[in-house]
Protein backbone atom coordinates (compact mmCIF):
# COMPACT_ATOMS: atom_id res chain seq x y z
CA UNK A 1 0.00 0.00 0.00
CA UNK A 2 2.93 2.21 0.81
CA UNK A 3 3.32 2.83 -3.55
CA UNK A 4 0.50 3.45 -3.89
CA UNK A 5 0.87 6.59 -1.76
CA UNK A 6 4.07 6.90 -3.15
CA UNK A 7 2.82 6.52 -6.76
CA UNK A 8 0.25 9.28 -6.10
CA UNK A 9 3.28 11.55 -4.43
CA UNK A 10 5.17 11.26 -7.22
CA UNK A 11 2.07 12.36 -9.21
CA UNK A 12 2.29 15.40 -6.68
CA UNK A 13 5.55 16.08 -7.62
CA UNK A 14 4.88 16.15 -11.06
CA UNK A 15 2.27 18.19 -11.20
CA UNK A 16 4.43 20.83 -9.17
CA UNK A 17 6.82 20.55 -11.81
CA UNK A 18 4.21 21.13 -14.79
CA UNK A 19 2.89 24.09 -12.96
CA UNK A 20 6.53 25.56 -12.76
CA UNK A 21 7.97 25.21 -15.92
CA UNK A 22 5.52 25.14 -18.66
CA UNK A 23 5.10 27.97 -20.47
CA UNK A 24 1.33 28.41 -21.19
CA UNK A 25 -0.80 28.68 -18.71
CA UNK A 26 -3.50 25.61 -19.93
CA UNK A 27 -0.84 23.22 -19.15
CA UNK A 28 -0.27 25.02 -15.49
CA UNK A 29 -4.13 24.37 -14.68
CA UNK A 30 -3.84 20.68 -15.74
CA UNK A 31 -0.83 20.54 -13.46
CA UNK A 32 -2.87 22.07 -10.77
CA UNK A 33 -5.36 19.73 -11.61
CA UNK A 34 -2.97 16.81 -10.99
CA UNK A 35 -1.59 18.19 -7.79
CA UNK A 36 -5.25 18.88 -6.29
CA UNK A 37 -6.31 15.49 -7.49
CA UNK A 38 -3.17 13.91 -6.23
CA UNK A 39 -2.91 15.92 -2.94
CA UNK A 40 -6.40 15.00 -1.87
CA UNK A 41 -6.03 11.15 -2.61
CA UNK A 42 -2.93 10.63 -0.27
CA UNK A 43 -5.14 12.46 2.36
CA UNK A 44 -7.45 10.35 1.53
CA UNK A 45 -5.60 7.12 2.25
CA UNK A 46 -4.31 9.19 5.69
CA UNK A 47 -7.49 9.33 6.93
CA UNK A 48 -8.91 12.70 6.06
CA UNK A 49 -11.94 11.62 4.08
CA UNK A 50 -14.41 14.94 4.39
CA UNK A 51 -11.43 17.18 4.30
CA UNK A 52 -10.40 15.20 0.89
CA UNK A 53 -13.67 16.00 -0.59
CA UNK A 54 -13.91 19.39 1.08
CA UNK A 55 -10.74 20.57 -0.58
CA UNK A 56 -11.22 18.67 -4.17
CA UNK A 57 -14.82 20.39 -4.14
CA UNK A 58 -13.21 23.56 -3.19
CA UNK A 59 -10.20 23.68 -5.86
CA UNK A 60 -11.96 22.20 -8.46
CA UNK A 61 -15.13 24.28 -8.38
CA UNK A 62 -14.08 27.35 -7.50
CA UNK A 63 -10.39 28.23 -8.90
CA UNK A 64 -10.76 26.25 -12.08
CA UNK A 65 -13.75 28.24 -12.56
CA UNK A 66 -12.09 31.66 -12.55
CA UNK A 67 -8.94 30.63 -14.53
CA UNK A 68 -11.40 29.62 -17.24
CA UNK A 69 -13.41 33.13 -17.07
CA UNK A 70 -9.81 34.58 -17.09
CA UNK A 71 -8.57 32.53 -20.02
CA UNK A 72 -11.77 33.57 -21.86
CA UNK A 73 -11.32 36.99 -21.14
CA UNK A 74 -7.43 37.02 -22.08
CA UNK A 75 -8.59 35.12 -25.47
CA UNK A 76 -10.71 37.85 -26.51
CA UNK A 77 -9.74 39.60 -29.39
CA UNK A 78 -11.00 43.13 -27.84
Amino acid sequence: MLSFVLCFFMMFLLGVAVVVLSPSPYFSALGLVFVAVSGCIVILYHGGTFLSLVLVLLYLGGMMVVFVYSAALAADPY
